[in-house]
């Protein structure tokens, strides 16, 4: 595949049905492409931690909730005081978004005599026993998300799980992220390359699975439980799932990345202007996940775009970012460059992995900037990585055969649609009046057995791309076959 844009299209043509006159109807194509009204653009400004106590909530349209301080309210935006990982970082949140805001809705608990720990930005020692240690016996529930993003990984299964270890009351929810990259889903061979473009805005499936942990397992669980991603694959959309969460593990051959290229997306032509709204919307809402698991925004940039240079230096052990060539005086690791002449990847270096155009963060380069807290190849590893090597329970959940039962049902409502559509496209509307009238009753009840099944999977189901009309078009075919029936019967 190389380093060429992948071109995802899907087109389908509707078969013309006798008696009907329809023509051609336009379908939708890539499922998750319209733009969302507003965006919370993180403009993040670090400062030295402060003893700021975060006091207000803000609840989002989309369920995500996010702590810290009103600073600036107007009719358009208010400008937050996020606190995370020890950092203030003032970002602004379009109001159009908000559901609510609640003001000094947290009470802090700790005693204000007793002097404030000093949060540490080193990653933690691998097999370290965690902050809060659970007791002996602790509980833990696995959740495996495989397949293709936002098709077999989507919020309904995800949500069901999440719903069946609630029963359970686990100490820990692991989430074990292992995605298709298969190039053979679009006509090629093999493992797509990191660099592959064109799948940044799968962020919005992302945006759509993200608030079960962020804000429905908080809402909703009287335990809560120690939330732990565990990449094993984590590219394309499923890149921005994890980062959600503040522990994050990576076995050693994961990769977390392949949303580069946003700059390319909208071409090279046109308003300049308007391109970059583009892009800050998008990296805005991406950024604001980043924001909420405690990861620098910067990170996102670098996956997200082949123009932007980041170098890493440390402090102490503290990553310390720099946008930029680095300082090899100051020991600064560079991480992502501009991919321009003498800077792109050759052929070779794409092949090994070993490309820097595009950010794709691995287990060693994600440990040493602390986004992963350690290395696990077998989930006795993660266990021991975790603490808890020696006196966790492994649940026996649903989630599998939740995920699995998902998965089917999709691929056979896939299958069903295109039968029924053939089987649409076959009924000739000829006869006389009653023959006529029989035939576009069958139309009308293949419309709907298609409309339900696109409805049961609506989230993860492309209509266009199985080559089916969508539910606005199903409206449009329906309402023609009753009108043409109306005029028959003159």
């Amino acid at each position: 595949m190389g380093k060429h844009t992948l071109i995802r299209s899907a087109s389908a043509r509707l078969m013309a049905s006798a008696g009907i006159g329809l023509g051609s109807l336009v379908l939708p194509l890539a499922a998750g492409m319209a733009l969302p009204l507003g965006a919370a653009h993180a403009q993040p400004q670090k400062q030295e931690a402060a003893p700021v106590q975060a006091t207000d909530q803000v609840i989002f349209k989309n369920g995500r909730i996010i702590e810290g301080k009103v600073l600036e309210e107007t009719d358009a935006k208010i400008r937050m005081l996020v606190i995370i990982g020890g950092l203030s970082v003032e970002t602004d949140y379009q109001k159009s978004e908000i559901l609510s805001i609640k003001r000094d809705a947290l009470t802090p608990q700790a005693d204000p005599a007793a002097p404030a720990a000093t949060p540490s930005s080193k990653p933690a020692a691998r097999g370290a026993t965690p902050t809060n240690p659970v007791a002996d016996g602790a509980k833990v529930y696995t959740i495996h998300l495989k397949g293709w993003f936002g098709e077999d990984i989507s919020q309904t299964p995800i949500r069901q799980a999440v719903a069946d270890a609630k029963q359970h009351e686990p100490d820990y929810l692991v989430v074990i992220m292992e995605n298709d990259w298969d190039a053979s889903r679009f006509g090629g061979m093999g493992q797509m390359d990191d660099d592959v473009e064109g799948f940044f805005d799968q962020l919005f499936r992302a945006e759509d699975m993200d608030p079960v942990f962020t804000a429905e397992i908080p809402r909703e669980w009287q335990k809560q439980p120690k939330i732990v991603f565990w990449v094993k694959k984590a590219m394309g959309g499923a890149a921005f799932l994890p980062l959600v969460c503040k522990d994050i593990y990576f076995s050693s051959e994961g990769k977390l990345g392949g949303i580069g290229g946003l700059e390319k997306a909208f071409g090279s032509t046109g308003d300049e202007v308007v391109r970059e709204k583009q892009f800050s919307l998008r990296l805005g809402h991406a950024e604001g996940m980043a924001i909420t698991g405690g990861y620098e925004p910067k990170l996102i940039r670098a996956l997200a775009r082949t123009d932007y240079v980041l170098s890493v230096g440390f402090d102490g052990g503290r990553p310390v970012y720099y946008e930029g060539m680095p300082r090899a005086d100051r020991g600064e690791m560079l991480l992502t460059d501009d991919g321009k002449e003498a800077n792109e990847d050759t052929i070779q270096q794409l092949a090994r992995g070993e490309g820097n155009d595009n950010l794709t963060l691995n287990a060693d380069v994600a440990y040493k900037i602390g986004l992963s807290k350690g290395t696990a190849d077998t989930f006795d590893d993660l266990m021991r990585e975790l603490g808890i090597a020696r006196s966790y329970t492994r649940i026996e959940g649903k989630s599998d055969q939740i995920m699995e039962n998902w998965r089917e049902g999709l691929e056979k409502g896939k299958r069903d649609c295109r039968r029924i559509w053939e089987d649409f496209g076959r009924i000739q509307v000829t006869g006389d009046y009653g023959e006529r009238a029989a035939a576009r009753g069958r139309q009308i009840r293949l419309l709907g057995d298609l409309e339900k099944i696109i409805r049961r999977y609506e989230e993860a189901l492309n209509p266009g791309q199985i080559g089916v009309p969508g539910l606005s078009d199903i409206g449009v075919l329906r309402e023609r076959i009753r009108l043409e029936q109306a005029r028959d019967r003159k």
